[in-house]
């Protein structure tokens, strides 16, 4: 008799545990769910970088403090002491060198990667 009743608890286990892994996950039903390829993806953030040009930089004698100018179709942005506005999100300066600034943008967990983009300061 126990070791029927110990089939029926292992039975019932595994039936639930199936049924958990093969539910659709729980989404926000006012957020809709877009399917989008890593590729797509960064496609897209290259697409949006690519748009701005580097215009001219101004520092302050002592060096700590630093502002970059970018255009792009009659816009302008400021980006000071490395804070990336909005605009560019989810692009950060990974590094700025004397002739160009390279740019990073992490892609979701599920790409496993990031996409970078040099743009050249002197054109």
């Amino acid at each position: 008799m126990i070791r029927y009743v110990y089939q029926c608890i292992g039975l019932c286990l595994l039936i639930c545990f199936d049924l958990k892994a093969n539910m659709p996950l729980e989404r926000d039903p006012f957020q809709p769910y877009y399917s989008v390829s890593c590729s797509e993806q960064t496609e897209q953030l290259l697409e949006q970088i690519q748009i701005w040009h580097f215009r001219g930089m101004m520092k302050q004698t002592d060096q700590s403090y630093q502002q970059i100018w970018l255009s792009s179709d009659n816009q302008w942005l400021a980006i000071t002491d490395d804070t990336v506005p909005n605009v560019l999100f989810p692009w950060h300066i990974q590094s700025l060198l004397n002739d160009k600034i390279i740019w990073q943008a992490d892609l979701p967990n599920y790409c496993h990667q990031t996409v970078s983009w040099t743009m050249p300061l002197n054109e």
